[in-house]
């Protein structure tokens, strides 16, 4: 909590904060539905300028989730995914998947002896044409060909299969360790024991040994059946001599923030905050994990083998699970859209007689045959 008296400095240039420099920071980045903040640890100038840099590339490698699960964010802007088809074409994905649209036109010919196959992906008939007539001028079709073509072309719904890297780079890693020290920071305002690592979150020294990838295979923690969360969880003592910060992305991503590995305060600490995005609020989340520096390094430093069959299923299991959620919410607003769309070709408040019920009755029929169709329902 602020306390209106005390004085509060920016840790990562030292200006004291006052009314004009005062920024409400995210811990936890608005653009992936962080909604935890704070208005002492930051000034308004080192905000905008981070947020230009590792936040932005953090913010995109988690986009896919954050657009899928439709996750609430303060601060309201625009994105769609672009994801890739079997062909590499990229495809627009807007709304958490309800509607796709090509990224722009592509074209491949390819010449075969004295035969030529040409390959055309557009948004409209303009754009057909438009390449056809390039086609035309470069002698691979005459003037009838294109024609054809124009009048057989027909809209098709894309059914291929899409993909998308799911990684976290490299360099939103400084973006990690930020929110891992804010969190810190704002709970502490001990300076001292994370100066260290400023020149890491201002992108002047490489991010090696402040953080790593560390995956639980057991939980310490209870995860509900539809919570997906973002998490902080710092714990430090004396007797590991290590203080860190678990951080949880979507319930996927898990990284270990490495804020002092040479804890010496005589007080252990242990604070946890876990956020649902799900379901837009905080959770109760408490649990205590002693791990040591060469924890972290034995992880780091496991055979590729053993990483791939012992822990990355983990990470897999819990993406599938993620997606399961997408699914149901997904059925459950198609099922929504499919009931209002029977109802409203009737005025409100109308009397339904024998003809309207059968109406809805026959557009509902239709609407759970498309899904058997589609294998999503079966008796």
């Amino acid at each position: 909590m602020e306390d209106s008296k005390a004085k509060y400095y920016c840790y990562l240039c030292g200006s004291e904060i006052n009314d004009s420099n005062r920024t409400d920071e995210h811990i936890i980045l608005n653009a992936v539905g962080g909604h935890l903040h704070s208005r002492t640890i930051i000034c308004k100038k080192c905000n905008s300028e981070l947020g230009e840099k590792s936040d932005s590339v953090l913010a995109e490698d988690l986009s896919y989730f954050t657009d899928m699960l439709q996750v609430n964010r303060n601060r309201k802007s625009g994105h769609n995914q672009i994801m890739t088809d079997k062909d590499g074409h990229e495809i627009i994905v807007e709304n958490a998947g309800k509607k796709l649209r090509l990224r722009k036109p592509y074209k491949q010919v390819t010449t075969d002896g004295d035969k030529t196959e040409i390959m055309l992906s557009v948004r409209t008939k303009e754009e057909l044409k438009g390449l056809l007539n390039g086609l035309v001028k470069e002698r691979k079709l005459n003037q009838q060909q294109a024609d054809e073509i124009v009048a057989k072309a027909q809209v098709t719904k894309h059914n291929s299969p899409l993909s998308k890297r799911l990684c976290v780079s490299q360099e939103a890693f400084p973006s990690i360790i930020k929110s891992a020290v804010n969190f810190y920071m704002d709970k502490t305002h001990d300076y001292d024991t994370i100066k260290h690592l400023v020149p890491i979150i201002k992108g002047i020294e490489d991010t090696k040994g402040a953080i790593y990838l560390y995956i639980l295979k057991t939980l310490p923690y209870t995860v509900g059946t539809n919570q997906v969360i973002h998490m902080i969880h710092i714990e430090g003592s004396k007797d590991t001599e290590l203080l860190y910060a678990y951080m949880e992305y979507f319930s996927v991503y898990p990284y270990v923030v490495v804020l002092n590995d040479n804890y010496q305060k005589d007080e252990p600490i242990n604070i946890t905050y876990a956020f649902d995005t799900i379901e837009s609020k905080e959770i109760q989340c408490d649990f205590s994990m002693p791990l040591s520096l060469s924890d972290l390094l034995d992880f780091h430093n496991m055979p590729h083998e053993e990483y791939c069959k012992e822990y990355l299923p983990c990470i897999e299991n819990r993406a599938n699970r993620i997606m399961a959620i997408w699914q149901e919410k997904q059925d459950k607003e198609e099922l929504h859209d499919a009931i209002n769309n029977a109802f409203a070709k009737f005025p409100d408040g109308c009397v339904l007689d024998e003809s309207m019920v059968k109406s809805i009755s026959d557009d509902m029929v239709s609407f759970f045959l498309k899904l058997i169709q589609r294998g999503k329902w079966k008796k």
